[in-house]
């Protein structure tokens, strides 16, 4: 084994010298010779996207600001890079690539896909997904190892947090427990005491009048008042915490949702169950922000992607749902015994992701019950943390007195994992109507 190991590690080193060496004989041949590999690099990270700020690129590349100013300073002057003050803001500035740049980054981007295909082409059809998935495992370990880079070794604290044109003074989060469990009266609580209360819309009217006839208008007018009662009773309060709602993206209805909510004055929506890849087709205010909730590393890139080139937006957050989480799970059963014992690795991935973002903060919920359960997250680059359970048992959350009596009572053995309707694992509490849906796969 120690053979192998060794002959591994000469295989990694001479693929990454062999790559370096080919890219630089690539730009000598290319139609720019007046420019360095560093200097590729640095103009595929600003991207032929969107106008970028200086620290934007800087965390991608993972160097400091002052650094990338002395680069782009070389990069403006032989024509590669545009650099100018954003129109909204004079104060901020904002870098892009010339069509020179943009050239650059086509021809390069076109030798790594000849060069990938190429080392492709020698291995069988039915062996390259199992390589694929080997080398991703390496790059996943690496990429382990620099997320230590955002371990916090400093005193723990709670700070505030921006969300899109607002901060959050308490960086803790209530869950938006639906079904009338966090509706108007427990959001708000949480704001005034400085934190993001949300209000779970998903049959949120099934208490209301005329619900059994027509609940889609019924929902969608309970969801307005709520969110208007929670920030009024916020403002008159003299709270400085914010108001929200939680969406959960399967629901046919989520962006009627989505818009009721909005009409209602919320300041963030949050989305669960599912990639709310057209999100922001909903909701076009950008003082409002929007915070999917993930499980994965993977589920960030690809929702940041999307946005990106269809909206020119990004997400204001994430939270990250992990597998000790109550109700829905983005995990599958079989995959929750390996989630537990990866969770902070997997905080430190998504964390390491959301670097590569402006003011992108990542909120961690699933099993926080303590301080002590906080820390440890905030070690991982949490930059808060949000928590439903604990919210249950309060005087102030909407649910009725025998509902939170049940999770007073509530023991470890009374809980269980069960497969629900919507094909995801969801933690629960035993009952006949549980039973049903761990027999069936269904309800009845």
């Amino acid at each position: 084994m120690d053979r192998e190991i060794r002959k591994l590690n000469d295989t990694l080193v001479n693929i990454f010298n062999t790559v370096m060496k080919m890219e630089e004989e690539a730009i000598q041949k290319a139609s720019y010779d007046d420019i360095s590999i560093t200097e590729v690099h640095t103009l595929e990270a600003i991207g032929t996207g969107r106008a970028r700020t200086m620290t934007h690129v800087a965390n991608i590349l993972g160097i400091k600001v002052s650094t990338l100013t002395t680069a782009v300073g070389r990069l403006v002057k032989k024509g590669y890079v545009r650099r100018f003050r954003d129109e909204a803001d004079r104060r901020m500035v904002k870098i892009s690539l010339s069509e020179r740049g943009a050239r650059v980054v086509r021809e390069h981007e076109a030798f790594h896909e000849a060069m990938i295909r190429a080392a492709l082409s020698g291995i069988p059809e039915d062996s390259i997904s199992r390589f694929v998935e080997s080398v991703g495992s390496i790059n996943d370990f690496l990429l382990m190892r620099r997320s230590t880079a955002y371990a916090r070794k400093r005193e723990f604290k709670l700070s505030a947090m921006k969300l899109a044109g607002n901060e959050l003074p308490v960086p803790i989060v209530q869950a938006g427990m639906s079904i009338g469990v966090a509706g108007s009266r427990l959001a708000a609580a949480v704001a005034l005491e400085g934190g993001l209360g949300l209000i779970g819309t998903s049959e949120i009217g099934w208490r209301t009048k005329g619900y059994d006839k027509d609940p889609l208008t019924v929902n969608l007018r309970v969801i307005e008042e709520e969110v208007a009662r929670a920030r009024k009773n916020v403002e008159a309060g003299g709270g400085r915490g914010l108001v929200g709602a939680a969406v959960m993206w399967t629901h046919r209805d989520a962006g009627k949702y989505v818009k009721a909510a909005v009409k209602g004055g919320a300041q963030v929506i949050v989305t669960s169950a599912g990639l709310p890849k057209d999100l922001p087709a909903y909701c076009s205010d950008r003082k409002i922000a929007l915070i999917p909730t993930i499980s994965s590393r993977r589920a960030a890139s690809a929702i940041t992607k999307t946005w990106t080139q269809k909206y020119n937006r990004t997400p204001d957050g994430f939270i990250f749902q992990g597998p000790l989480a109550a109700g829905l799970l983005g995990f599958k059963e079989s995959e929750l015994e390996k989630a537990c014992g990866d969770r902070y690795k997997i905080i430190a991935e998504v964390k390491a992701e959301l670097g590569k973002l402006e003011n992108c903060p990542l909120i961690v919920g699933g099993g926080i019950a303590c301080r002590e359960d906080a820390e440890k997250v905030y070690d991982y680059g949490a930059d808060g943390i949000m928590m439903g359970t604990r919210f249950v048992a309060t005087e102030e959350c909407d649910a009725v007195r025998r509902y939170k009596e049940l999770y007073l009572n509530c023991t470890e053995n009374d809980v269980t994992i069960i497969r629900s309707p919507m094909k995801t694992s969801v933690r629960v509490m035993k009952n006949s109507f549980a039973d049903s849906l761990a027999a069936t796969g269904r309800e009845d």
